[in-house]
């Protein structure tokens, strides 16, 4: 291992805020004391004091979300692929046009992870010594800390590639010569921590909410499929791969998915929806099935978020991010079939009808029923595009007409009509057991059905298609009611590409809103497909006459022909179903019309203040020096 390897895994920057790592999250002695202390006072020689610096790592998970309009910076990272949008046009970073060098949220993301690395490191450094006089829970939650470390570096390696990358605390002489570690190091290094973790930890949790032998084996299936799809498909800017690498990966990813799989005892939730409310995820088949998570109500001090409050519709709430058309059509038809083949059933004037039903469980559609819940005040209303009245409910069920605030009015230009395309997201945002404002449901962050499409697409990508693949993607499927893969298509059967084309669908559709498609779209390299058109949406109404109270239903406007091209059967654009509206775009809604891409962007810059600050740090190809 080369010298660097063996410093820190913070840049020059870090040394100011080593102290802050210390001062956030649940009421433990963490907050009390700098660093140094706890090393020179030999604090964490004690089941009790690790237990307390682990508790702290834990709040880590929320990613600074008290520091980011109480949103854990991670939850926006599908809105920053064609799969989500943000409030404003041709302004986010997922449109390709932003300067991500000098940009706020790109120095926050590597500022937040690296403060978290450095709790991590605190702890782990200050055990150390008294390790092997520890008893066995205080070494489980050392285990914990590391795989949660493992996590943070998970994310860094996936968005910057070469990281900085150290196992231990920080010095001011080190930090003089620190360096990037190529991101296959990174990627190993992870593994080892993870292997580490595994061996020690059980697999039920002390406690509801903490890491088990399932999460880290979960997290090196997800960094090992990451690294084989970077190594077979094309790492960064040049693309540049290695098959034997990337076999090794998929082989590391396989494994350690079947393992949780055999022995874990874990299982899907009965219920899809579930998963997204607060009451859900306190049921027992629930908590089976999510394994890593941001918790805001039971665990340390009780707190809230504000993530729903900015994916409401302006009737109830605010609005800020919105699910696309993109993404809508990625839902196949109930019978199995993507919406533009033959035997479909598909109605482009009833586009929402027989559909996957985790289209309607995550995304909230033309004239659907929305509950909204201030916590003094629960009403239904229908979601309209088209006319500035409504109709709603109160809790008694008595019918009304109410203004649109989403089609007309002050706060029309910030709704799902006029700022998003049309769609709403309801996974998370269904609000039948709590305020909206200030829900308490947990962020996921990695559940079992990951853990079977980690293992299917390994095992696709190792062209290893046997039943146990068929089962993984099935048994996701058939929980929300869908047909089996091979009863929908036959010729699938042993078809490495039509197996990928499934499993990538799948992980689309079951995975939207719960940022995985952010690494996703970049490790499968269709960024430039993607990204190839603007954001589109609802057809638009012709002969609308406000004075006469005219308001047509764009829907009932739409032609037979108003179905999106994936491109000529076998193309890149096909096998990854991404639909293109080229054909009829004049006759809907768009934004971003300035959306683009460059390979550049498949990985993000180093932040230039911290280069400025270690200019030794290298630079991403693409973004200059």
């Amino acid at each position: 291992m080369k010298e660097r390897n063996k410093k820190v895994s913070i840049p020059v920057f870090w040394i100011s805020v080593v102290a802050l790592a210390l001062t956030s999250g649940c009421e433990n002695y963490l907050d009390r004391e700098p660093l140094s202390d706890y090393l020179s006072s030999n604090f964490y020689n004690n089941e009790g004091a690790i237990r307390q610096g682990a508790n702290g790592v834990y709040q880590r998970l929320k990613m600074d979300h008290a520091s980011s309009s109480s949103i854990p910076l991670s939850v926006l990272w599908d809105m920053y692929t064609p799969f989500g949008i943000e409030r404003a046009d041709n302004t986010s970073i997922g449109v390709g046009n932003v300067d991500l060098r000098s940009n706020f949220t790109n120095e926050q993301t590597w500022a937040i992870l690296y403060t978290s690395i450095a709790r991590c490191n605190t702890v782990l450094d200050g055990a150390a010594p008294f390790y092997d006089q520890l008893n066995d829970n205080a070494k489980i939650y050392l285990a914990e800390i590391k795989t949660l470390r493992a996590h943070f570096y998970i994310q860094l390696v996936s968005l910057y590639g070469d990281v900085p990358y150290f196992p231990i605390g920080v010095t001011a002489e080190q930090l003089r010569s620190v360096e990037r570690t190529p991101w296959n190091e990174v990627v190993d290094l992870i593994i080892a921590d993870l292997d580490a973790a595994v061996a020690v930890l059980p697999w039920t949790a002390l406690e509801w909410g903490r890491v088990d032998k399932s999460v880290a084996l979960g997290l090196k299936s997800r960094i090992a499929l990451y690294a084989g799809s970077w190594a077979k498909f094309g790492y960064g800017k040049d693309g540049a791969t290695d098959d034997a690498k990337a076999e090794a990966y998929f082989r590391h990813a396989e494994t350690a998915a079947k393992r949780v799989m055999d022995e874990s005892g874990r299982s899907l939730a009965n219920n899809f929806n579930d998963l997204f409310t607060r009451a859900g995820q306190l049921k027992a088949d629930a908590k089976s099935e999510t394994m890593l998570f941001m918790m805001f109500s039971d665990f340390g001090s009780k707190s809230t978020h504000y993530l729903s409050l900015g994916e409401q519709v302006r009737m109830i709430g605010q609005s800020g991010r919105f699910p696309t058309q993109q993404l809508v059509d990625t839902y196949e038809m109930a019978n199995g079939k993507r919406i533009d083949e033959p035997g479909s059933g598909y109605d482009p004037k009833k586009p929402f009808d027989n559909r996957d039903p985790r289209l309607k469980y995550s995304i909230y559609t033309h004239h659907d029923t929305i509950i909204g819940n201030t916590g003094s005040n629960k009403q239904k209303f229908l979601m309209e595009l088209y006319k500035p009245k409504t109709k709603a409910w109160d809790a008694e069920g008595n019918e009304r007409e109410v203004d649109n605030a989403d089609y007309a009015g002050a706060v029309a230009q910030y709704g799902y009509v006029q700022s998003g395309v049309g769609f709403a997201w309801k996974k998370y945002n269904h609000f039948d057991d709590e305020a909206s404002a200030t829900p308490t449901y947990n962020i996921l962050i990695m559940r079992y059905a990951e853990i079977l499409l980690n293992y299917a697409e390994a095992k696709i990508e190792l062209g290893e298609m046997d039943a146990t693949v068929v089962n993984a993607v099935d048994q996701v499927r058939t929980r929300v009611g869908m047909p089996g893969i091979l009863t929908v298509d036959p010729s699938r059967n042993g078809d490495e590409a039509k197996m990928r084309q499934i499993v990538r669908r799948e992980r689309k559709v079951e995975f939207s809103r719960e940022s995985l498609h952010f690494f996703d779209m970049r490790r499968w390299r269709i960024g430039d497909l993607q990204n190839a058109e603007p954001t589109y949406g609802y057809p638009l109404a012709s002969g609308v006459n406000a004075a006469q109270g005219i308001y047509p239903d764009g829907y009932e406007q739409v032609t037979p022909d108003m179905v999106p091209s994936y491109g000529p059967a076998g193309s890149e654009r096909d096998l990854n179903d991404i639909a293109s509206y080229q054909a009829y775009a004049s006759k809907l809604r768009v934004r971003d019309r300035d959306r683009m891409w460059d390979d550049k962007l498949y990985l993000w810059p180093i932040p230039q203040t911290e280069r400025n600050k270690a200019p030794w740090l290298t630079q991403n190809a693409g973004y200059g020096e």
